[in-house]
Order: structure tokens, then C-alpha cells, then sequence
């Protein structure tokens, strides 16, 4: 797909990334690790967006061709990471299925991520019972399952990244809030200004605002970004109480997949070894405006104590019987998500400013795909236009075609919790 207007990148030598969440620290390292002079900003602290407010998950397991082809990648770059230890536990992801599911259409699917290269299998009820024999099967007929997902730990990777771009040369400031744009003659960005009065020169920006990823494009006279930001919930549950049980022991709980139910709740240990249990449930919200000291505000009925986290617990309750023995909820947590029309992300040139790259609206997906979204933005930079394909190592070519700033919504990724 070719922007429709001339998009000068190439040549460029120096990138302002705004933004120094996942996607934000990420780009920021791929493009100074190309050569370019990067300098990043980031409003108020590090993960100061839904980075460090994630469920943390990561997975394979998607209905869109190409996300599917990008998580594979994403699951290899962060199980290789460039900067030390991994910060991916992969413990694997679970979605059961109840009777009312189209097997044959769950088949095909699975086929298409297979033949993506992600190692995913369809299990009958038996074959589910045989691998996670602590779980109450009533009503389920089927599942799905990657040993590749599992979950990651957020700090580790944007602040690695951070640091991996520092190390290169980048530039880096946090409590950097971008607040005007400023243009050459012919109505170019050449530079921002922050709140503190700072301005920071660019040839090419990078919009890796998250939520706020609007508001940047429309200080720079950007693309409309349709992204809605909507509040989501996180609970945690004190650890496991009591004897070791028949199938649940610590070491076992440790190893829980992501479990995701028909209903659409889910739930994963905290961690291998605190013993706890997060959980949550998509639940539909109407879009706020977002506001970076409201991100952590916990509305009534969704409190600690409150009818709705209970209830997420007992739904759980049904399909895990060990949560008896656990604890009460000790905290709740709070973040959005970037909501698209189609749940795909925008990345890719803005139609309108040749020199603005978009890298948002992943719809709670920004941490899993942040590899990805890092090298389409720096393949962008590079080539200098708009592509249609990026070469992913170890992958091959991928079509981003779906990922257009610009594009038609034809069709929704299905798999979203």
C-alpha cells in the first residue's frame, strides 16, 4: 500500500520517539542500533502507560495471519534477548471451549497458525484432562494450546530496552511532556517542544504514545487515529493455602498456563514462585478521555470487596476448584487499553505528515508485540516510505498491509480478551 502522498524518510539521520513504554524503548533501541541519532521521550516516568498497568501476557494465539507471523517473532526476540536474562516465563496459553464453539472453523485456525510456525494444538477433552488435570472440565469440549506464550515481565523489558538504547548513544528523557510542534515554512515538523520548555529537533518522529497517541498526531496535523481508551482491571489473590491437594502444588501452580475461559475470563500465577493469582475479565467499557494522574483510579464495583471482582472468582471458581484454598483478592490494579475499530494496531507512515511514523492502538497488545512493532518502525525509517511487507528474522516476510494507518476496516482480530 503506497501513501498517498510522497513520504521523504529516507536520508534521515536523526528520530524523536515519543513515548518510552515498550513500544516507545524498543523502536528507540532498533533505530539507534541502525544509525540513526535517537532521542526519546517519555511524559513522566518510564512505563508510565499501559506498559507497566499489563496482565503481561504474550501469545501466538491470534486470528490474523500476519499478527500471528509477528508473535512468533515477538516469543523468539524476547526468549534471545539482546540485553541478558529473557523476561519471558513460558508457561504456555489455554483456551477452552464450550460446545457452542465451531470446532471445524477453531481447526482451520489452528491449521493457519501452524502454518505460521507458531506450535499450537487442539485438544480434545481428554487430552486436556491429561495435561492439567486440576481443572473442572463441565461444559468444556475442547481447547487450544501453545507451549510457546506465557507472560513477561514488564519493567524488565521497557527499561531494558531503555538502557540498550543509551548504551548505543540515544538520548533519553523522561518527565518529557511533548505539548506543541514546531513546523519549517512549508508546514514540516522539524522539532517539539515540552511542558518544561524543552525543544528537541527531528527529521522523522515517532508516535508511540499509547492512549494519547491522538492527541500527538493531531498536535503534529495528523491522521485521525481512531483509538478509543477504555478502562480495564486486574485482581490479584493471596497465595495457596493449606495442604498440597491431589493435583495443585506449589511447583505445579507455578507452571499454569494462561487460562482462558469460554466466558472470557481468565487467570495466571503472578509469578513461578509468590504463589498468587492474578485474574480479570474483559468486560465492555465506554471510552474516557485519558488522563495520565486517572490511570490507576479504581471505580466503584470494581474495588477490593466490591461485587465484581468476586464474581470474576467465582466464575474461575467453576473450571479451577483449587482458588478455595487461596486467600482474598489484596489488590486491584488499574490501565487502559489503546482500542481499535479492528483491534490491529496502527503502524505505518502518516497519510497527511511524511516525517510522522504511528506505532499505536494495539488494543491491550502493546507489550507482546513491541518486537514487532520496533523493527516495522524502523524498516519505515529506513526504506523510507510506505511498505507492504517487513522481513522478520527467522520469519521471513510479513504483510502489514492490515496495520495501515490508513486502511479499510474488512475484517476484526477475533481473538481478543
Amino acid at each position: 500500500m503506497q501513501s498517498p502522498v510522497p513520504a521523504p524518510l529516507g536520508g534521515a539521520k536523526s528520530v524523536v520517539v515519543i513515548g518510552g513504554g515498550a513500544v516507545g524503548g524498543l523502536s528507540a533501541y532498533q533505530l539507534q542500533k541502525a544509525g540513526y541519532q535517537v532521542t526519546l521521550l517519555e511524559a513522566r516516568a518510564w512505563g508510565n502507560g499501559s506498559s507497566s498497568r499489563s496482565a503481561a501476557c504474550i501469545r501466538g494465539q491470534f486470528s490474523t495471519p500476519s499478527t500471528v507471523r509477528a508473535m512468533v517473532y515477538c516469543e523468539r526476540f524476547y526468549a534471545e534477548w539482546p540485553f541478558g536474562d529473557p523476561p519471558i516465563t513460558q508457561n504456555g496459553y489455554l483456551f477452552l471451549k464450550d460446545p457452542r464453539v465451531d470446532l471445524r472453523a477453531i481447526a482451520r485456525t489452528v491449521e493457519m497458525q501452524r502454518r505460521a510456525g507458531l506450535p499450537v494444538e487442539l485438544l480434545d477433552r481428554n487430552q486436556i484432562e491429561a495435561k492439567f488435570p486440576y481443572l473442572e472440565l463441565t461444559g468444556i469440549q475442547a481447547a487450544t494450546w501453545c507451549p510457546n506464550d506465557g507472560f513477561l515481565s514488564p519493567n524488565r523489558v521497557y527499561q531494558d530496552a531503555i538502557d540498550g538504547a543509551m548504551a548505543l548513544g540515544a538520548q533519553v528523557y523522561q518527565n518529557a511532556e511533548v505539548v506543541d510542534v514546531l513546523f519549517d515554512h512549508a508546514h514540516k515538523p522539524i522539532a517539539v517542544r515540552c511542558a518544561d520548555g524543552r525543544v528537541f529537533k527531528g527529521e522523522v518522529f515517532v508516535n508511540a504514545g499509547g492512549v494519547w497517541a491522538p492527541r500527538i498526531s493531531h498536535m503534529f496535523g495528523g491522521y485521525i487515529l481512531d483509538i478509543k481508551p477504555r478502562r480495564r482491571y486486574l485482581y490479584f489473590l493471596e497465595g495457596l493455602n493449606g495442604s498440597s491437594g491431589e493435583f495443585m502444588t506449589p511447583e505445579d501452580f507455578g507452571r499454569m498456563p494462561m487460562t482462558i475461559l469460554p466466558s472470557g475470563a481468565y487467570w495466571r500465577p503472578e509469578s513461578t514462585k509468590s504463589g498468587q493469582l492474578m485474574f480479570a475479565w474483559l468486560h465492555p467499557t465506554e471510552p474516557i478521555p485519558p488522563r495520565f494522574d486517572e490511570q490507576d483510579i479504581i471505580e466503584p464495583g470494581f474495588r477490593r470487596g466490591d461485587g465484581y471482582g468476586e464474581g470474576v472468582r467465582k466464575e474461575i471458581l467453576n473450571y479451577f476448584p483449587d482458588v478455595q484454598r487461596m486467600g482474598n483478592i489484596f489488590s486491584v490494579t488499574s490501565g487502559f487499553y489503546e482500542d481499535t475499530p479492528d483491534h490491529n494496531p496502527f503502524i505505518g507512515i502518516d497519510p497527511w505528515v511524511p516525517n510522522l511514523v504511528h506505532a499505536a492502538g494495539f488494543s491491550g497488545h502493546g507489550l507482546m508485540q513491541a518486537p514487532f512493532a520496533a523493527a516495522v518502525v524502523s524498516a519505515l525509517v529506513s526504506v523510507g516510505k510506505e511498505i507492504s511487507q517487513v522481513c522478520l528474522p527467522g520469519v521471513g516476510e510479513v504483510d502489514i498491509d492490515a496495520f495501515a494507518v490508513n486502511r479499510q476496516y474488512q475484517s476484526s482480530e477475533s481473538m481478543v480478551i
